[in-house]
């Protein structure tokens, strides 16, 4: 039990001098916000003397209404949008888990049920288990009319996925070897699937070295960090390739950008901006909310009861 914790105090010692890493899809609720953030979020009001969550009626324009609203009769109500609801293909091809079929719109059953009016709707079609389609081909089903052939659509099909080590030369590696990998050629003179989960994935991989997360180090391809950033106004974070996170940076008095870890650099006007609304200003500082808080500690005491 004491080996257990002092695992424990060691690795959230670790947590409090790490480096701020902050979660883009981990937004504090609407309640936690002082009134200068609630008036940045879409979906938050202010109302008197706190911030709520918006409610479909508060939505006034079409592109806000959407989660459990839709819109109806010029104004936002509190319906949730289904497959059946989408007046046309266009419209049922946008929407998540639906297909247009005998002009109506379905939930996806599969692939072979649905003909489209362009291939590339048959592209955006989605099963529950991620089951993707494509246009069979270029060829289209027809409807004979007075002896004239009219073209009534692009039948779908499974999406079929390639075998990128067939590939022999760098001109005919192309093609999708999975839902997320595509062929590239690689520096070895072979094709291979390819998928960057890591900046060191990319090595050997000419063009693959994505600039947004990472950057050249001689051969090899390594982790961006805040002190590639140069100027003060982009001192802010930088963002990981993983799940939509961030790395928060500080800008020092030494004129130079350095990873932050904390958040007393931060002031009323940049907490809720910089850290993507996963941090709130209470009490004169910035804080990480306290659901993500929790839920952070919640993981670090299951993970110390499997040691």
């Amino acid at each position: 039990m004491k080996n257990i914790q002092l695992v424990f105090i060691v690795v959230l010692f670790g947590i409090v001098a790490a480096d701020i890493t902050v979660n883009k899809e981990k937004r504090c609720s609407c309640p936690s916000f002082i009134k200068s953030e609630c008036d940045k979020w879409y979906d938050c009001k202010w109302s008197e003397t706190s911030c709520q969550e918006k409610e479909c009626k508060d939505y006034t324009t079409e592109d806000k209404c959407s989660g459990d609203c839709q819109w109806k009769g010029g104004k936002c109500i509190d319906e949730k949008k289904e497959c059946e609801d989408m007046p046309n293909e266009e419209s049922c091809s946008n929407f998540a888990g639906c297909g247009w079929k005998d002009n109506k719109c379905i939930e996806f059953t599969q692939c072979s049920d649905f003909i489209v009016s362009k291939a590339e709707r048959c592209n955006v079609l989605r099963g529950e288990n991620d089951e993707r389609c494509q246009a069979k081909g270029v060829s289209v089903t027809t409807l004979r009319q007075k002896h004239l052939v009219v073209a009534t659509g692009f039948q779908c099909e499974n999406k079929v996925y390639v075998n990128c080590s067939k590939f022999v030369t760098e001109a005919t590696c192309k093609g999708e070897a999975t839902a997320t990998a595509k062929c590239q050629w690689k520096s070895d003179g072979k094709c291979y699937a390819f998928e960057l989960k890591t900046c060191r994935d990319a090595d050997g991989f000419n063009s693959m070295c994505d600039p947004k997360y990472c950057k050249k180090d001689g051969q090899q391809c390594v982790n961006r960090s805040c002190s590639d950033l140069t100027t003060q106004a982009l001192c802010t974070s930088i963002p990981k390739i993983d799940n939509n996170k961030a790395i928060l940076c500080k800008w020092g008095a030494d004129n130079k950008c350095t990873n932050a870890i904390d958040t007393t650099h931060l002031n009323e006007q940049t907490c809720n901006d910089v850290t993507f609304g996963s941090y709130h200003w209470v009490t004169n500082t910035c804080q990480q909310c306290a659901s993500n808080w929790i839920l952070s500690i919640v993981s670090l005491i299951i993970l110390v009861a499997f040691i």
